[in-house]
């Protein structure tokens, strides 16, 4: 029971918390500002989900035990080998001209990504 009760308690830390509002944000954000419905200058909305994530990331890693530790870096490595993939192929598209990518969206895919790695790494080590 306090296995489960471990597994579960990681999705209510605020890193994890962040990371889904910064990228539900910018998914919002962006679909608002392509669709014309609010100003262009809100696109700088997501920016302070971003940094409150990044803050409570590096603070939450200070007080982390070793499995914590390696949940989180774990997470983090599976997200920056997937935005490199989705990147490299952004810039192969664009280079073959055969359409302008949604640049825009790798920061909130690179988030959605940490969040679902950190999920599975969880409830592997759980």
């Amino acid at each position: 029971m306090a296995n489960n009760r471990t597994f579960s308690s990681r999705f209510t830390r605020p890193v994890f918390l962040w990371a889904v509002a910064a990228a539900l944000t910018q998914l919002l954000v962006t679909w608002l500002v392509d669709h014309g419905q609010v100003p262009r200058v809100l696109g700088l909305l997501p920016v302070l989900p971003y940094m409150i994530f990044f803050a409570a990331m590096v603070r939450s890693f200070l007080k982390m035990d070793e499995m914590q530790k390696r949940i989180c870096l774990e997470s983090a490595s599976v997200a920056f080998l997937l935005t490199l993939i989705i990147t490299a192929f952004f810039g192969g598209v664009e280079q073959a001209g055969l359409g302008r990518p949604p640049w825009e969206e790798v920061g909130g895919f690179m988030l959605l990504v940490w969040a679902f790695a950190y999920g599975f790494s969880a409830w592997r080590y759980r």
